[in-house]
């Protein structure tokens, strides 16, 4: 795992004090000028994740808005086509798009050959302690395959080292259990992805 950031309780207390913020709303691909857009996939997790990006990136001071609910391959040509300018992901997952053939399992070795995989334009940042909820259970798809870790997919140049910063703070406090009880929520209508964010973040 790559060395973590510093400043971990200073950085969520101000994403925290953006609590309300975030709305889950899948909005229109055009942002205004200088308007950072999160996306994410269709699962419940895909959501919380994105609305967690999208806070702590506004406790930076950029505005940002969510483009939630992309299918797989939508995801990757809104990346392309600028529409949006980061993504959470699976690393292993991801991997396995960009290269089917990679045999690489351990995260340090998939974090590397990802790296090597994407796409130019492309980049991500520290990946984190939590992985894709359900991938390591005996028997689960993928249970023996490529590290699920969670990992900020990137559209190059879209970001400032201090909001590569924020999202590497997220890597190192989120855990594997936090966000499938949070996807496990969400699923069953009990909170929306953006409440459940700003929860997780006030809590920090």
């Amino acid at each position: 795992m790559k060395t973590r950031m510093l400043g971990v309780a200073a950085m969520m207390a101000t994403a925290a004090t953006l609590v309300g913020c975030s709305t889950g709303q899948v909005l229109s691909a055009d942002s205004g000028p200088g308007v950072l857009t999160v996306g994410s996939g269709q699962s419940p997790d895909s959501r919380v994740l994105a609305e967690i990006y999208a806070a702590v990136l506004r406790g930076t001071g950029s505005p940002v808005d969510t483009r939630l609910g992309l299918s797989e391959g939508e995801d990757l040509a809104a990346l392309d086509s600028g529409a949006v300018d980061v993504l959470p992901e699976y690393m292993g997952g991801l991997l396995l798009r960009l290269q089917p053939g990679a045999t690489a399992v351990e995260p340090d070795d998939v974090f590397e050959e990802l790296n090597r995989s994407l796409p130019q334009g492309l980049s991500v940042s520290d990946y984190a302690v939590a992985e894709q909820p359900g991938s390591g259970d005996a028997g689960a798809a993928g249970s023996s395959a490529a590290a699920a870790n969670v990992v900020p997919l990137i559209r190059s140049g879209a970001l400032t080292p201090e909001q590569v910063k924020a999202l590497n703070v997220v890597a190192g406090e989120l855990t594997t259990d936090e966000l499938a009880e949070m996807g496990d929520a969400v699923r069953r209508g009990e909170l929306e992805p953006g409440r459940a964010a700003d929860d997780w973040l006030a809590a920090r």
